[in-house]
Formats: C-alpha cells, structure tokens, sequence
C-alpha cells in the first residue's frame, strides 16, 4: 500500500495547520472535510475530540490519534516590542533558538524567529529555561506588538512545511500526531463497511501533549471495549542515539508497544497482553514487520483513557520519528503504510 500524491497532500496540509494543545478546531475541520462522508457519522463532544462512527457488528472499537502538536504561548511582551514564550507540551528547548516560527494572533499570522546570539558575541553558555529566549516580529515597541493583535496567551508553531528527504522519509513539524491523523483518514477511505468486525470509532483527540487527558471525554461517551491508540514514538537510529536504550529505526515497521512510562520508570501504560500477541500475530500471518518498544520518558492519550471506559483492553501502535518535538520530526512513509495495513487486517478480523 503505497502513499500516492493525494496521501502527501492531504499530509502536507495537517502539518501545516497550527493546533497546539486546546486550539485544535482548525485540524479538526480539516479531518471532519477529509473523511468520507457516506462512512463516516462524525461528531464534536464538548471539548473539541472529533469522533468518526463507522457502524458495524461486534465489540466497540476505539482507534486514537491525537490532533495537537508541541507549541508555545506567549508570557510577556518587551517593551522593546520583543516577546517571552513558555513552552506548550513538550517543545525542545535547544531546537528553538535561530528557528523559524509563525505566531497565531487576534488578526492572524504573523512571522516571527526565536533570537539567538551572534557566533562573534556567544560565550557557549547552556541555554537552560525559555526566559534566556526572545521571540522577533519585527516591532520596535510593546505598542507596535499590541497593535498587531499581540496579547499574551497567543501561540506559535515551528514554521516548518512538511517536505520530503530521500527516497521514502519525510520532515516537518506536527508528524507527531499528523501522522497518525493520516492514518485513520486512510483507514476511513478504504475499509469497507461489510468488511468490518466490529463497531468502529476513529477517535481524533485534543491535549494529548499537555496533560494526556484530552481524550477522557471520547472514551466516557462511546465505552468502549478495545482501545488501540496511534502515535509516534522515539526512533534510536541516529549515531548520537544508536544503542542507548532500543533498537527502533526508521523503516523498519511500526513499534508494538509493550510498556511507556514517565516520571522515571514508573509505567504509564502497559497494554492488554492477549490483545497485543494478537495484533503481532496477524502482522506476522500478514508479512508486516514490527519493532517491539518500550519506552521511558513518553506517553500517550490512550493512558488514562483506560480509566474513562471501565478499562476496555488496549494496545498501542507507534510510528518511528527522529528528532521529537522539534520543526524537523522524520518518519519514514513506508512505516506509515505498514501501520494502515496492518489496522486493516486487524479490524476486519475477530478481536
């Protein structure tokens, strides 16, 4: 299953659209535009999670991919005209300065960069919090900035269009979780209906990268008895990585979770066992290659919802990607299309 141009466009343009944690509408509209109505019974719940109904026979199924992307907010703004930024979700601090970013406003976009010194002027110092930081637009004043329609609680983006680099990996900001948005778009187009073994919910959820919670609605309204949850996870194939705690790289399959955890190595999420054998098996029956992760330091949306749904069983598919929350995530497009197959062989058998 190859990603033809219609695939890279549509791609092209969830990457570009800001929807930083809370501030999701816009992808959203995009996704709810981009399903096939005649499947698809799409809604809104209260907090902004878009729910795509593809009724069926069999358990309720929950496929999760989360809308927002890594941003920031802006704190102050300088009399100089300059701005402060604090982080939304878990945007690299050391990718920041000399990067290009769009800053969303009252009045709408602005082009704004992240400062950084001069190599005649810098003394190496570590740049440690995002108070050492100082965003551009180009005014020479608070009351220039304020009249551009600059408040602070405004947000930026990495301004980083989405672009390809060799022969199958793609960079860009927001692949983290556009990606995963693109594959259950994906899966919406070709899944047939009558194909189906199960009543099937392709959950598109908000604030994932601040506090994980933002699909707790979802799973409160549609009860589900499986959740399977699409993400990215970190891929260690770079030579400042290989080695250091996994094997994953790109173009090697999609990962299978078998245990994330944050705050050290308490684990966040482990998935139901019987389940994740059972997904590993089709993709073997199937010739999908898979990579076998556990991860520390991440997790994702799926987490609490587990508690939401009266603990429906759930296992996890992630998508390799380098260079995490920052304006140059890569993923290799083969491991995209590897996990669209493998949910469709996975839906369209017994759970």
């Amino acid at each position: 299953m190859k990603t033809d141009k219609a695939d890279f466009i549509l791609l092209e343009k969830l990457v570009e659209i800001p929807g930083v944690p809370g501030r999701e509408e816009r992808v959203a509209d995009l996704i709810r535009s981009s399903l096939p109505a005649p499947v698809c019974d799409c809604s809104l719940d209260k907090l902004g999670n878009l729910i795509a109904h593809i009724p069926g026979k069999g358990k309720k199924v929950m496929v999760v991919a989360h809308m927002d992307e890594v941003g920031f907010i802006v704190q102050r703004i300088l009399p100089e005209g300059f701005l402060k930024v604090e982080r939304l979700g878990g945007s690299s601090l050391r990718a920041l300065p000399g990067s290009r970013l769009s800053l969303w406003s009252s009045k709408g976009y602005i082009p704004a960069l992240a400062g950084v010194l001069p190599q005649h002027l810098d003394t190496n110092e570590p740049i440690t919090d995002f108070s050492k930081v100082t965003i551009d637009i180009g005014s020479s004043s608070c009351e220039e900035t304020r009249a551009k329609g600059v408040r602070p609680g405004d947000v930026l983006t990495w301004d980083s269009p989405l672009r390809s680099l060799g022969d199958t990996l793609i960079c860009g900001k927001a692949l983290d979780d556009r990606l995963g948005c693109s594959i259950l778009i994906k899966l919406a187009k070709i899944l047939q209906p009558q194909e189906l073994k199960c009543d099937l919910y392709l959950t598109f959820t908000v604030q994932e990268e601040t506090m994980l919670m933002g699909g707790i609605t979802a799973a409160n309204s549609v009860s589900p008895d499986v959740i399977i949850g699409i993400d990215g996870t970190l891929s260690f194939d770079t030579p400042d990585l290989e080695g250091k705690q996994s094997d994953i790289r790109l173009g090697a399959g999609p990962a299978i979770k078998w245990m994330d955890a944050i705050r050290g190595k308490l684990a966040a999420f482990v998935p139901n066992q019987k389940l994740t054998h059972h997904v590993c098996e089709i993709a073997q029956k199937n010739g999908i290659p898979l990579q076998d992760e556990i991860a520390v330091g991440m997790s994702t949306a799926i987490t609490p919802m587990l508690y939401a749904s009266n603990g429906a069983q759930a296992c996890a598919i992630s998508v390799p990607i380098r260079y995490h929350h920052t304006p140059v995530e890569t993923a290799d497009l083969r491991d995209v299309e590897n996990v669209v197959l493998l949910l469709k062989h996975v839906l369209t058998n017994d759970l």
